[in-house]
């Protein structure tokens, strides 16, 4: 399938170019789009790296390259302000289009991107610890709460769109925050309560308030206009309760730590600990795992490679979006009002002419 690149920074040099190899054939990138000068030269350093085809034109706008084509699919990694135009433009196009994070900036530019073909690269749900802790939770009972973790040693990135608000959108509870947000859609976002050895009651846990507080950057770093850190709070709406920690200022860590009735997995890097208790207030049964040549970004390209065209794969892909987007609205809201922020309903939507909640979304 012919892919086409829009936007060819550094993070599609040293994240997405590598995972494609690893993803396998399926996928061939037949152009890339990006005005920057310099481009043209990269490329053909990164073809003569063995990187990319030998051959790969490269267009300083979208009209020359959609000219070009056609394509079946187009990764979007351009800087956040661009994201839904080009979005909307590439998807009425008839072209599937894969986008880096955040689904929108907005709930309202969310909700305009359902149905049409547009997945998020959101890879840490297809890291094998995180799956098996997704399927442990539905055996588990319900979900009483989690912490997530998840910081970056940025470097100065003063001189780049991301250090804009208005070109970013936001910097930790951005950039770190949508991968949390994501995955606390997915995770609890619906799983079920066995209440009889044949019988489940679905519950559904939607987070319902965000209290976000943000940190000044530290002195060694040069100032930037978007936050650095976070820590919120998120209440939902059957009473469990989370905590995310976000900062681009300190060493790299990944943990998720998820507690529900019968059970507790935390996961850290490529090692997870489950704790099994089959009654309350029972002996635990611990396990230690760890993850086996994961790759979890070569495992979402495949993913989304054999769901090509998939509606149901589409519409539960937007599902997750619009749900992160509602949380990452509101703790950009918090932390503006100094206040938490109930999680907003979907707008109106221009493209379906529905209002659907965020319950509706979520379930």
């Amino acid at each position: 399938m012919r892919l086409l690149i829009v936007g060819a920074g550094q993070r599609m040099t040293s994240v997405l170019l590598p995972a494609l190899r690893r993803a396998g054939p399926a996928l061939q990138v037949a152009a890339i789009c990006d005005p920057d000068p310099t481009t043209t030269a990269r490329v053909a350093e990164l073809a003569a790296a063995g990187h990319l085809p030998s051959v790969v034109p490269v267009f300083p706008d979208v009209d020359k390259a959609l000219d070009a084509g056609p394509y079946e699919v187009a990764v979007l990694a351009c800087p956040h302000d661009l994201h839904q135009e080009l979005t909307l433009r590439l998807a009425d196009d008839g072209i599937a289009v894969w986008k880096e994070k955040p689904y929108a900036l907005s709930l309202e530019h969310a909700v305009q991107l359902t149905g049409r073909d547009v997945r998020v690269l959101a890879h840490r749900p297809h890291g094998q610890l995180l799956q098996i802790a997704a399927d442990r939770l539905a055996a588990w009972g319900r979900l009483l709460s989690y912490r997530i973790r998840i910081t970056r040693p940025t470097g100065d990135y003063t001189g780049t769109w991301r250090a804009s608000a208005d070109r970013a959108g936001g910097g930790a509870i951005c950039d770190l925050g949508y991968h949390a947000f994501d995955l606390i859609s997915r995770l609890t976002g619906r799983y079920s309560v066995r209440h009889t050895a044949d019988r489940y009651e679905r519950h559904h846990a939607h987070p319902a308030t965000v209290y976000a507080v943000t940190a000044a950057s530290p002195a060694h770093r040069p100032p930037v206009e978007v936050e650095e850190s976070a820590h919120l709070t998120i209440t939902h709406t059957d009473g469990c309760a989370g905590s995310v920690y976000l900062s681009r200022c300190e060493g790299r860590a990944d943990e998720v730590d998820l507690v529900a009735e019968h059970g507790r997995i935390t996961v850290s890097a490529d090692r997870a600990l489950l704790q099994v208790t089959a009654v309350p207030g029972g002996s635990a049964r611990c396990v230690e795992l760890t993850a086996v040549e994961d790759d979890p970004w070569a495992a979402m390209l495949r993913h989304h490679t054999r769901t090509l065209g998939d509606r149901s794969v589409t519409a539960m892909e937007a599902q997750a979006g619009i749900a992160a987007t509602a949380l990452m609205e509101a703790a950009f809201t918090s932390v503006r009002l100094h206040r938490p922020i109930a999680v907003a309903c979907a707008p109106t939507s221009p493209a379906s002419g529905a209002s659907p909640t965020l319950e509706g979304v979520t379930s």
